[in-house]
């Protein structure tokens, strides 16, 4: 190029942001910057437009790059645009593009600031102005995410609505209660050892929303997602790609499943990474530990296609657990868990409820706008605008909405209505058990159970409760239980039966001068009141209070009863004087006692 031609590229650039806060608009920039290079005498080149571009760098801005490129080629010796943070608000980009323009022997000119990198004065003045404006576009930016984090904290989560939730009119994203249910399926099946394409198999093959792409990756998505214990992770997805760490804010919205669950389900991707035999269904699948290295033991069979036998096995320690023979020590012990879950199933479930949170209100509008679809959909179908295939696979979707909204509000509706006291459903719970122990069909009926239920929903109970199981075997290769470690989920369920004052705890008492176990639990004088009240109803039921006498040798206390004629001990009680049990405070101690019946007298009904 001559040297004494001044050729110009025109730059200008605009974000939606700045047209509304300033009108710097493409149209209005062009004809104040064409007046200026008249004014100066200076020859266009070129109009270069960046339009809804940002100043955060000059990577990504093509006219930008273009016009760099023309510089480079000598086909224009000046750049002209209306301010600065129209070419860049970056310290580091401004140092970077004078280096980049005086080697090529090119000039800057803004028209708003006065710059003119020509003389050394305009390049210390570009430096200052650029410094200013990276501040402005800084302090822009925390207060962005200052408003963005209260937004957070608040419940309005940014982004697309993960499986399970929804928006609701605030906009703040909450339950979607029709695909709840499906949620919790999910993280129910991990925790029962399949893994992420077994999962996405069953809800393909089930038809189960149909529209959502199941694949393992969608499971393992959701399995990973903190949103479903309550927590929204920040910058997860883009953390890595901008060198940002990611952000939690715990508890912002309505957890779908509980920390505990979604923590067990971490821990279980350790086991399901690990190579298992999956063509055979095994009942204590992924439970047992090996007692020498404690590693999780693997699945084996044997038997061809018979598949007669099957084992848990430590390759490590060479040490083999046959599947009967487990199932066998643990058969009584079963038999507890099945008696438990069904006096939770038919007694219990209203304790587990929060009576408090009960509101249909939400359940209800949801059910009418499916109502609404649903009925589109069909009008759709019969004026012919909608194929059958379509129409079939939308109105399923909606259909299995609308069961799953109507069995919830059900639940909540039973829940509300129901006025029984924890302690008279304990004595429903007692009776119903008492009644079939004096039959001799307790036993058959959890055998019959038990035995009813093919392989795949023994695992799946098994899992329910029991986390870890350790067995190890005697020198004459008996099975011994070591220990059983339950899942937190059953955990947190006990504890809150035994603050509700249900909970059947194992007490040693002296009955008889014979040291017993024997099922007990804590009381007040109302609560035991309403218990007998309710026993009273079929058995003749009696409380009696323990006498406490001084063990001579270790100076201990020791609670006994002497039982009557005909009389069966069905729980010990603590009958609390204060909430917490036991107590022995400011001289107020609890006062413990034995409630019974009598053994030859049933009440009719």
């Amino acid at each position: 190029m001559d040297n004494e031609r001044k050729v110009a590229g025109v730059y200008i650039r605009v974000s939606t942001e700045d047209q509304a806060r300033e009108g710097f608009s493409l149209g209005e920039q062009e004809e104040k910057l064409l007046q200026l290079c008249k004014f100066k005498e200076l020859e266009v080149y070129k109009v270069y437009k960046d339009a809804g571009i940002s100043a955060k760098d000059m990577e990504h801005r093509p006219q930008f790059q273009e016009m760099l490129k023309d510089m480079k080629e000598g086909k224009l010796n000046y750049i002209v645009a209306y301010k600065l943070d129209r070419i860049t608000r970056s310290v580091r980009d401004l140092e970077e593009l004078i280096s980049v323009l005086e080697q090529y022997n090119c000039f800057l000119l803004c028209d708003r600031d006065d710059v003119n990198t020509s003389t050394a004065n305009g390049r210390f003045f570009v430096r200052m102005l650029t410094v200013l404006s990276q501040l402005e576009i800084e302090i822009v930016s925390e207060r962005t995410k200052f408003g963005l984090n209260g937004a957070i904290k608040s419940g309005h989560i940014p982004g697309q609505r993960p499986f399970g939730y929804k928006s609701a009119e605030d906009k703040r994203m909450v339950i979607d209660n029709a695909t709840r249910p499906y949620v919790e399926k999910i993280f129910d099946m991990y925790l029962e050892g399949k893994s992420f394409q077994q999962i996405a198999n069953y809800f393909k093959e089930n038809n189960i929303y149909p529209k959502k792409n199941w694949k393992d990756t969608t499971i393992q998505k959701i399995i990973d997602n903190k949103i479903y214990m309550g927590d929204y992770e920040q910058y997860k997805r883009i953390g890595k790609q901008e060198n940002l760490e990611p952000i939690v804010y715990m508890n912002v919205v309505e957890p779908i499943i509980s920390r505990a669950k979604w923590e067990e389900c971490q821990r279980q991707k350790e086991r399901n990474q690990r190579t298992y035999t999956r063509d055979r269904i095994y009942t204590f699948f992924q439970r047992l530990k090996c007692p020498n290295c404690s590693r999780i033991m693997k699945c084996k069979g044997s038997g061809g296609t018979k598949r007669k036998y099957m084992y848990y096995t430590c390759e490590h320690c060479r040490i083999n657990f046959n599947e009967d023979h487990v199932e066998c020590l643990l058969r009584d012990f079963i038999y507890d868990l099945l008696e438990y879950d069904m006096a939770v199933k038919n007694f219990f479930l209203p304790v587990l409820g929060d009576k408090t949170n009960i509101d249909t209100t939400s359940i209800d509008k949801e059910i009418r706008d499916l109502e609404k679809q649903r009925n589109r959909i069909k009008n759709l179908y019969i004026k012919g605008i909608v194929e059958i295939d379509d129409f079939k696979e939308d109105y399923k979707l909606i259909e299995d909405k609308l069961a799953n909204l109507e069995s919830k509000k059900l639940e909540l509706v039973n829940l509300e209505t129901f006025n029984y006291s924890p302690h008279e459903l304990l004595a429903e719970r007692d009776l119903e058990k008492e009644k079939m122990i004096r039959l001799d069909t307790l036993n058959s009926v959890l055998k019959t159970k038990w035995n009813g239920m093919d392989k795949s929903e023994k695992q799946e109970f098994i899992s329910k409760f029991i986390d870890t199981i350790e067995i190890k075997k005697d020198s004459k290769g008996n099975l011994i239980l070591e220990k059983i470690n339950f899942r937190n989920g059953f955990i947190r369920q006990l504890v809150k039966f035994y603050d509700a004052g249900i909970f059947d705890v194992a007490v040693p008492v002296m009955v008889g001068n014979k040291e017993k176990c024997i099922k007990g639990g804590r009381m007040n004088e109302e609560q035991l009141d309403k218990y007998l009240s309710k026993m009273n109803e079929h058995f003749e039921t009696s409380f009696y209070e323990m006498y406490e006498t001084i063990d001579e040798e270790t100076n201990e206390v020791i609670l006994e009863y002497q039982p009557k004629d005909n009389e069966k001990i069905i729980r010990f009680v603590a009958i609390s004087l204060k909430e917490k049990f036991p107590i022995t405070v400011d001289n107020v101690k609890d006062k413990y006692g034995i409630i019974s019946y009598k053994t030859n007298k049933l009440l009719e009904n």
